[in-house]
This record gives C-alpha cells, structure tokens and sequence, in this order.
C-alpha cells in the first residue's frame, strides 16, 4: 500500500511538471488568434467552472462560502491568478516559452527571499548561495550568455515582467498556509481561483474598451478552442491535481523536486518543434536545475539534523516550498 501511494505521488509529481511545461509552447502558439489577456480570461472561466464542480463533489456545496472573508481571497486571487498569469503571458509574446518556464522554476528560491521577509529570520548561507546560482543561471538563459544584459535592459522586459508573475504567485501561495491553514488546498484553489477569474475578466474589458488590447471575436476563441482547453484542463485543474496528490504522499521535501522538470519539459517540447538549444541555455538550465535540487537536498539534511537533536518542526526557513499550481 504505502510502495503504491508513492507511486501516485511520483505521478501526480510529474504529472504536474509535464502539463506545467507544456503549457508555455501551447499559449504562444494560441498569441496567433488571441492576445494574452483574453486567452487567459478564457482559460480561467472554463478552469474556474471545473474547480467549482469539483469542490462541490467533494466537499458539498457550503465548501463554496468564503467564512466572511471575501476581501481577503479576492485579495489573494488577484494577485495569484491575474497578477501571475497576466504578467507571464505578456511576458511570454517576447521571450522564448523554454526562457518563461526557467524563470518559473525559480519560484522555489523566491519563495525563499519571501519567507526571510516574512520571518525577519535569515536562511541558512548555503540557501541563499543556492539561489543566487538558481538567478544566475535564469540570467544567462534571458541574457543568451550575457546575465548583466538582464539588468542593463538588453533582454527586454519580456523575462522581467515573467519574474514579477512569479514572485505574485509566491506571495500568493505563501498566504495560503498563513491564512487559511483550516482550509483544504482545493477549496483554498478553486475559491481564490474563482474570484481572480473575475478580476481578470474585468481587467480584461477594461482594456479592451480603453483600446490597450485588441478585441476579440468569437471565431478568435473557436480558433484557439484547443489552446483554451489545454491550458485549462491540463494546465491548470490536472496539473494542480497532481501536484496536491505529491504534496500529500511524498511530502513537501519530495515534491519540491518535481517542478525542476518545468523547464526540462518545455526545452523539450521546444525541440520537437524544431529550437536546437544554444549553449547558454545549455549551461542556464543546468545551474537552475543543479542549484533547486541541491537546495532542496540541503533543507532535508537540515531538516532531518534538527529533528534528531530536538523536537519536530512544521517548517523551517530552509525550505523550499513549491507554490501548489500556476
């Protein structure tokens, strides 16, 4: 029983990092009939639509309250699911889908820096070395072997506006156990994903009328009708499925290791698609990658140190904690 349930945590784990790098390549192709902000509002009304049905299953309809804090998660919900996703499409019509997926794959080291802000307690040395190389290596992919390009403004903002996104869903994920730790991560998901999914429909008719973003047509959304449905389905309702699936059977020590294939995933989907990957971006991926796991590494021999001299803790600042979906 217990060799089973790893085995669909491991699943669920690369379940979660396959669709979570799929996910860029397929949106770019989708730029060709619809801009960022209206493909997005269409991926999340139909994810929304599918998280609700779910939690209603499972949990019954007074699962779908807010418990008188409304302000709170539409808060939250902006933040994550229209600040992230906003900024990293927009980003995205710039910059390679394999670049986008590296910079998302920093989230653990975000996370991080937010914890030390939020703690006012510094990581452990070898942490923070850790992430510095994680932010090198994302540099040198954004900056094609040129990391100071990055902050001179030869990249562009296209990785920038990337960065921000994520760094929204680290804010986003990290109040999630904070301020709602009584509430299951699918209720937490669909009620925040909900109520961002009206933000983003709004920001979305705001600037279509002031004339920012062009406006769509319905044959714009029936010919992206398979992007939309990727990006929902898999991308958003079966990838954090999978992820909730690994956080509970291995941990999240273990699970942690998984999202390093978000960008193993989209350099390979991009070499079917004809991208031969520089050396830059050779060496990027690889720090990225090397710096996540040998940090992720370095918090359980840590982790597992303190408890054997003293009491078990729920957390320490040396995790890295993966934020539960996109």
């Amino acid at each position: 029983m217990a060799r089973s349930k790893t085995a669909g945590g491991v699943a669920g784990g690369v379940i979660n990092a396959v669709a979570g790098g799929g996910m860029f390549a397929v949106a770019k192709s989708g730029f060709d009939h619809l801009d960022p902000f209206h493909l997005v509002s269409a991926r999340f009304v139909v994810a929304a639509l599918v998280f609700v049905v779910l939690l209603a299953i499972k949990e019954g309809l007074g699962a779908l309250g807010f418990d008188g804090r409304i302000l709170k998660l539409w808060w939250l919900g902006t933040i994550g699911f229209a600040g992230f996703n906003l900024f990293v499409y927009v980003g995205l019509q710039t910059i390679p889908s394999q670049s986008s997926a590296l910079v998302i794959a920093t989230m653990p080291a975000l996370t991080v820096l937010a914890v030390w802000a939020r703690s006012r307690k510094r990581p452990h040395a070898a942490t923070l070395v850790f992430v510095a190389v994680a932010l090198f290596g994302v540099a040198l992919v954004l900056g094609n072997g040129n990391p100071v390009s990055v902050v001179t403004g030869g990249v562009g903002f296209g990785g920038l506006l990337t960065l921000v996104g994520a760094a929204g869903w680290v804010f986003y994920s990290t109040g999630a156990a904070a301020d709602f730790p009584d509430w299951s991560p699918l209720r937490y998901t669909t009620i925040t994903c909900l109520l961002g999914t009206v933000s983003i429909v709004v920001i979305t008719a705001a600037a279509s009328l002031m004339g920012w973003i062009p406006d769509a047509a319905l044959g714009d959304y029936t010919a992206s009708w398979w992007q939309i449905l990727y990006m929902a389905i898999p991308a958003s309702v079966i990838a954090m499925l999978g992820w909730f699936t690994a956080l509970r059977t291995l941990g999240p020590a273990n699970g942690a290791l998984f999202v390093n294939l978000v960008p193993v995933t989209a350099f390979i989907v991009q070499a079917f698609l004809g991208h031969v990957p520089t050396g830059p971006e050779i060496a990027g991926i690889c720090l990225v990658i090397g710096a996540l796991v040998a940090s992720n590494f370095h918090s359980r021999r840590r982790a597992a140190k303190d408890a054997g001299a003293a009491a078990p803790k729920s957390s320490t600042t040396d995790d890295l904690p993966v934020p539960a979906g996109r």
